[in-house]
């Protein structure tokens, strides 16, 4: 993932200190970097948010945006009857890395949106899908959930894990009215009309059990969490845990790097995973708070309805 070019005096130095339980940065093993979250960044979207991790101009900032759609229900959609669906998508700006120029972030993109999907599409999500049903066999709301990453300094996968669970909590819904309405032979016939008024909206159910993302770097014989752009570089597995708020593995995925996690080493980071989770989901809980109390606060400023102009 890194594009970074590191001289072999400077890998061996990052790969002895990771092995003798100390970082370049002076982090630990297990220390996390400094997050920064915002919700409520797109104007025209039901639900957003963007996360960075890391300081300002070297840390990794994604944005993501939820945009909820009506769709009419088939069985050739895979879809339930009585349910609705998330679809994800992932797209890495160009100018957040060189190699991302061009065709190069293909392969990243179909990694992440993948990712996405797995931790947040389905029963592991926590998320009441059948709640997004408006009518069984007839329609229901699809969840649009569009990630852009614009900036990659290690660490991408959960920055996007976070920013897409800030952005899916933050998601409003049009309220629905369903009506029984006789057609032309008297049967009676399921009718829907979506409420278009703002302040007439609800919230997803089951957010709060969403899982939360730990992604373990391995570095020599070790591992670290949150790696950083120079870490990446010398990174020879890479392997993501879902975690949810009870503290049951949801999900896991590997990078796309050859190698792999030993057996002892995989029993330890699936381990170590639950213990950091705890963590990350009161720093996560403290953030959002933090972002929602700020987005509040600027509801009656004007809107311009461009993202990069709120403040960050």
């Amino acid at each position: 993932m890194a594009s970074l070019v590191l001289s072999p005096a400077e890998q061996d130095f990052i790969i002895r200190g990771v092995e003798s339980g100390f970082r370049a940065d002076g982090r630990g093993s297990l220390d996390r970097r400094e997050v920064m979250l915002r919700t409520g960044m797109i104007s025209q979207a039901n639900g957003s948010a963007r996360c960075r991790i890391g300081n300002l101009g070297v840390g990794t900032d994604v944005l993501v945006g939820i945009k909820a759609e009506v769709n009419a229900w088939s069985p050739s959609d895979g879809v339930p009857e009585t349910s609705g669906t998330i679809v994800c998508n992932v797209e890495c700006s160009p100018s957040a890395a060189q190699e991302f120029e061009g065709r190069g972030a293909e392969e990243l993109n179909v990694e992440l949106t993948q990712l996405l999907d797995r931790v947040f599409n389905g029963p592991q999500s926590g998320i009441d899908f059948e709640k997004l049903c408006i009518i069984p066999k007839q329609a229901y709301w699809i969840l649009h959930v569009d990630a852009l990453v614009l900036d990659v300094k290690g660490g991408v996968v959960d920055a996007l894990v976070w920013a897409t669970r800030a952005a899916l909590m933050s998601t409003k819904l049009p309220r629905v009215v369903v009506e029984s309405i006789p057609d032309d032979d008297g049967v009676m016939q399921a009718e829907f009309d979506v409420v278009d008024d703002a302040e007439d909206m609800t919230d997803l159910e089951g957010v709060e059990n969403m899982p939360i993302a730990v992604t373990f770097s391995r570095i020599g014989r070790r591992f670290v969490v949150d790696a950083s752009e120079q870490e990446e570089a010398v990174t020879q597995a890479r392997m993501t845990v879902a975690v949810s708020p009870n503290m049951d593995i949801c999900a896991v995925q590997k990078g796309g790097i050859l190698r792999g996690f030993t057996p002892t080493l995989l029993s330890e980071v699936l381990r170590t995973a639950q213990n950091i989770a705890r963590e990350e989901f009161a720093r996560f809980d403290k953030c959002y708070l933090e972002a929602k109390d700020q987005a509040m606060s600027q509801v009656d400023e004007p809107s311009t309805g461009s993202t990069f102009l709120v403040p960050f």
